[in-house]
């Protein structure tokens, strides 16, 4: 499972899931479990054993375990990111009002290696909530296109460190 994908899966399913998914069974472990249940827990097999066991269904129910935000995620990591797909991740990272939705919708839009989600990923560096703007910007890393490249170096510029930090290491790649 790659970096990103595995960041994704840490934004959808929470911290716990996430250290299963990175074969972590002792951080997914509640701290208040008892050894036997937590043997047994660390007995299970882990994500990385049983594919995409906490991905959504197709057609399924929500999974009432998760909060909306996190529903929600899932269904913008359920998105195709081709033809009409491609263009509702473009939305929900321009409109959603939930930066998480904004942000797995930036980083799907990055995954897509598409050259059409190069403008998206340029206007999500403008987003008010500042983990979209990083999750833009370490996407926009992955495109050779001029307009990610000129995105990248004016946030070089940002008064803003971590953002002008971001975007040097972005443009070093």
């Amino acid at each position: 499972m790659s970096a990103r994908a595995q960041w994704l899966r840490a934004l959808a399913c929470g911290a716990a899931l996430a250290a299963l998914a990175c074969g972590d069974d002792e951080a997914a472990a509640p701290e208040s479990a008892s050894a036997p249940a937590a043997r047994a827990e660390a007995a299970a097999p882990s994500a990385s054993e049983v594919p995409d066991a906490y991905a959504p269904v197709a057609g399924a129910e929500p999974r009432p375990e998760l909060s909306e935000s996190e529903q929600r995620v899932n269904e913008v990591l359920d998105l195709d990111a081709e033809g009409a797909g491609l263009e509702e991740l473009m939305r929900r990272a321009r409109e959603d009002a939930d930066p998480a939705v904004r942000e797995a919708a930036v980083v799907a839009l990055g995954d897509s290696e598409e050259p059409r989600a190069v403008d998206a990923l340029v206007a999500a560096t403008e987003d008010s909530d500042k983990r979209v703007v990083l999750a833009a910007i370490d996407q926009l890393s992955w495109f050779d296109e001029r307009p990610a490249r000129d995105a990248l170096e004016r946030l070089a510029e940002s008064s803003d460190t971590e953002i002008a930090e971001a975007a040097e290491e972005a443009l070093m790649e």
